[in-house]
């Protein structure tokens, strides 16, 4: 049975994109509580995974399942395919990677561990990146805007009436 893209889904192969580890796990490594409750309510609602089979070990919040982590890979090995337009799908996803390995900074807004696949996935979605730090940062906020929870929790300056 394929798992149907839906945002959380895509939100979800995005954190796992950055996070890939042993055989079959699905995890995250995270120091945001609230990207690390997202991933567990994914996995429970979205995947029906027991909560029991969820598993924290050094800071990892995992789960193993083959089926679900090969539809992983393959979403992740077609996304710039999958994530070629602007919508829900694409955003989410976006969010996910930014969730996983981005980083807000005086020096600009970068990602870690960006593949040539992710750097054209972007671009067509109209964000310009150089080595993993975003060169039009205003349009890649604006697309990930309501997704990211990274996002959603750093103040940026200029931004102060948006929290209103």
């Amino acid at each position: 049975m394929k798992t149907m893209l839906k945002p959380k889904i895509c939100y979800m192969v995005g954190l796992f994109s950055k996070n890939l580890g042993e055989n079959n796990a699905i995890g995250i490594r995270t120091n945001l509580k609230e990207v690390e409750e997202r991933f567990i309510e994914t996995a429970i609602k979205e995947l029906s995974i027991e909560p029991s089979k969820i598993l924290f070990r050094d800071g990892d919040v995992f789960f193993y399942h083959s089926r679900i982590y090969k539809q992983f890979l393959d979403i992740i090995k077609r996304e710039t395919k999958i994530f070629k337009t602007e919508n829900e799908l694409s955003k989410s996803y976006v969010a996910g990677l930014f969730d996983a390995a981005g980083s807000i900074k005086r020096s600009g807004v970068h990602i870690k561990g960006m593949n040539p696949s992710d750097e054209l996935m972007l671009e067509e979605l109209g964000i310009h990146t150089n080595g993993g730090r975003v060169l039009n940062i205003s349009k890649f906020f604006m697309l990930m805007k309501g997704y990211s929870i990274l996002l959603e929790i750093t103040r940026l300056p200029g931004y102060e009436r948006d929290s209103h």
